[in-house]
């Protein structure tokens, strides 16, 4: 399977373009800014993006019902793992976080946000992939954070191209969704859990209405957060999630 490649300069959004040009392609296709003025992180949050880190959108239509369309959130961040983890090597702690975050040295330096619209009679899904590959954004200008944010220079003293870089991922994301296909869901947990931050620590889970503090156990088979406190499991579909130092 080939992916096609849109390079804008500037552009508000890059998941609202995809979303926009969905009923006109045909196939994969990666949507990269260059500058990205105007992006969207979870909870409808602004997505601050200074130039020379990674704003793109990687655009799917699919036939699958909304829960298994969710479970692509773990397959981008196992791609965009992979593809950081050829750029920066070994000695340096690269993690994952419940649900879409991928940390560097305990830092968050990636979020994943996944948004859809019918399209016919299939669903356009845009992964939108915000990675701070050159610099970390002045906490100032955000408005909430769960974790001290980073970027991959900062930690790892590596400069990549976010053109090559966008390849780098597309591949990784077309092999790590063959997977899916072929293997279901099971893999990917698999792989995702041996990549992840915390498990067998105390975690809280926040949400709106509640708070939710327990032993980090595992992911289930819908993607939802397993926690344990007194020998009782709770399953999390949604919340923010805090470390011991949050």
């Amino acid at each position: 399977m080939k992916v096609d490649f849109v390079i804008l300069d500037e552009i508000q959004s890059t998941n609202s373009e995809a979303l926009r040009r969905a009923k006109f392609v045909d196939k994969p296709t990666f949507i990269l800014a260059k500058k990205q003025t105007n992006g969207r992180g979870r909870s409808a949050r602004l997505w601050v993006d200074p130039v020379g880190n990674f704003s793109g959108t990687i655009l799917i239509k699919l036939d699958d019902d909304l829960q298994k369309l969710a479970l692509r959130s773990f397959v981008a961040a196992i791609s965009v793992y992979d593809a950081i983890d050829e750029e920066i090597g070994s000695g340096h702690q690269l993690s994952l976080k419940w649900p879409n975050d991928i940390l560097l040295n305990e830092k968050k330096i990636c979020g994943i946000l996944l948004e859809t619209k019918k399209i016919d009679n299939a669903i356009a899904l845009a992964i939108g992939i915000g990675i701070n590959l050159m610099s970390v954004p002045r906490l100032e200008k955000l408005s909430h954070f769960t974790t001290e944010p980073g970027s991959i220079f900062n930690e790892s003293g590596v400069e990549i191209d976010p053109v090559e870089f966008c390849k780098s991922i597309a591949n990784h994301y077309l092999f790590r969704e063959s997977q899916f296909q072929e293997k279901g869901f099971s893999k990917i947990r698999e792989i995702w859990m041996k990549r992840a931050a915390n498990v067998g620590e105390e975690i809280v889970a926040r949400t709106p209405s509640i708070e939710y503090r327990g032993v980090f156990d595992s992911i289930d088979e819908k993607g939802q957060l397993v926690l344990t406190n007194n020998m009782e499991q709770m399953k999390i579909a949604a919340a923010e999630i805090f470390f011991s130092n949050g």
